[in-house]
């Protein structure tokens, strides 16, 4: 069987008639079966091109025909590889575009070699550009791909306010709060025309770019952060809380059932699994008991919500009048500088005092880089702090805990609560997050 190969590197080029000339050539050359690959020419594992030499091996194909010799691939070492393997099992090779007739020969071999490292050579210097470009784009905090839905890019590349979106996404944010991603998306498409999958928008909601930062994932693997490069759609604050509440979204319509106010953090003492709401939401069950009876939990106990609620609310309000009466003694005390930070500026100074080599200029660059990112960083830091601080002062008034919805009870517990525990009877342990406000960090 003659079989031919066709590969292009991209989606775009296959859109852009590149693999139907391909394919249309092989077919006038005689091939009675075609293969292709949309993929890189210096990746090995290429699906249909280890499909042809399979079809090789098993004896079916007993003629490769391709129109380039650098559609086997980008890789000097892989085509010669490749080339060999068909001369053992006596599979004749034809590119139509350079005909090499005895590839056995000295002149075939040296043929090969020069048409392979041609092609090699075209891949090192497209990649160095590519390479170039997004340091370019990374020196000048351009966003990289189709702009984030609520933004729209400006002649520079980086983000600005969609000027129709902008006021969607924002009311897109305050869904998170009581719907989940299925029903949010149904609303999108019904109330805007904007069709967004579940998926779509969980990936949405997490992209940095979301809270006005610009990163970047380095071949390393590393990623590189800049902060506030633009303006933001949500605050960290916010984004830390929707992360906590729609880690447990009820995928049920919520319009129908009321939330559960301890979301993820509701443990039973006993098992360790979640507490369920049960009794049209009023009343809490280990949900292994409510599954499996005592075989699944010997804590069958229920507890009200009411008696729930009233507890961590003492927690918390003892916990802020001692975090508040804390902050007090210390707003006199001088702040101290990250340590962090510190050790970054005295390697800058270090490195300014030093002559001047483009090795030292590169390093200068990279740590005002670093000491920036680092301080955006403790800005957005404080700013949590000092909405935490303000959040606390207002757990002393009986009124903001009875003004308060489930939802907003939730959005509270998921910021300060690490988990609670049912234990049985009324036996019920609050435990704060470790990363509550600790007392040096008040203003």
């Amino acid at each position: 069987m003659r079989v031919g190969y066709a590969r292009v590197s991209s989606r775009h080029q296959a859109d852009s008639e590149a693999l139907d000339q391909q394919i249309a050539r092989l077919e006038r050359a005689g091939a009675t079966k075609i293969l292709y690959d949309i993929e890189s020419g210096r990746n090995d594992g290429r699906k249909n091109f280890n499909a042809i030499i399979n079809l090789a091996k098993t004896g079916v194909a007993t003629e490769i025909i391709v129109t380039r010799l650098d559609r086997l691939g980008r890789n000097t070492i892989s085509i010669h590889r490749t080339i060999e393997t068909f001369q053992k099992l006596k599979v004749k090779l034809t590119i139509l575009d350079s005909p090499l007739g005895d590839t056995n020969s000295a002149f075939g071999w040296l043929t090969i070699n020069n048409i392979a490292g041609l092609a090699e050579f075209e891949s090192r210097l497209l990649s160095e550009r590519v390479s170039h470009g997004t340091a370019y784009y990374r020196s000048n905090l351009k966003y990289f791909g189709f702009a984030l839905f609520g933004y729209t890019k400006d002649e520079n590349s980086k983000l600005i306010p969609h000027p129709e979106n902008w006021a969607i996404a924002k009311e897109l944010i305050s869904q998170f709060y009581t719907n989940s991603f299925g029903s949010i998306s149904r609303w999108l498409a019904v109330t805007h025309n904007i069709k967004m999958y579940p998926s779509s928008l969980r990936n949405w909601l997490h992209n940095p770019a979301l809270r006005g930062h610009t990163f970047y994932k380095l071949k390393s693997g590393d990623v590189e952060r800049h902060y506030n490069t633009h303006e933001a759609i949500i605050t960290e604050a916010d984004y830390q809380d929707l992360a906590k509440i729609t880690a447990h979204t009820n995928k049920k319509d919520p319009a129908k059932f009321k939330p559960h106010i301890l979301a993820g953090i509701f443990k039973c003492g006993t098992c360790n699994a979640a507490m369920t709401k049960t009794k049209a939401g009023k009343m809490f069950q280990c949900s292994q008991y409510t599954k499996f009876g005592k075989a699944g939990c010997s804590n069958g106990k229920v507890i009200a919500k009411s008696i729930v609620k009233a507890e961590v609310i003492k927690v918390l309000v003892d916990y802020a009048e001692e975090v508040l009466s804390e902050g007090r003694k210390r707003t006199q005390e001088p702040a101290i500088e990250n340590e962090v930070l510190v050790t970054l500026k005295h390697q800058l100074q270090t490195l300014e005092s030093l002559p001047s080599n483009h090795a030292i200029d590169l390093a200068i660059i990279d740590l005002k880089q670093q000491i920036k990112n680092h301080e955006k960083h403790s800005e957005v830091r404080d700013f949590t702090v000092e909405e935490d601080f303000l959040m606390l002062k207002s757990f002393s008034h009986a009124d903001f805990w009875e003004s308060i919805s489930d939802t907003t009870f939730k959005v509270v517990c998921l910021r300060f609560l690490k988990v609670v525990t049912f234990n049985g009877a009324r036996d019920i342990s609050v435990f704060l997050n470790d990363n509550s406000l600790a007392y040096n960090s008040l203003p």
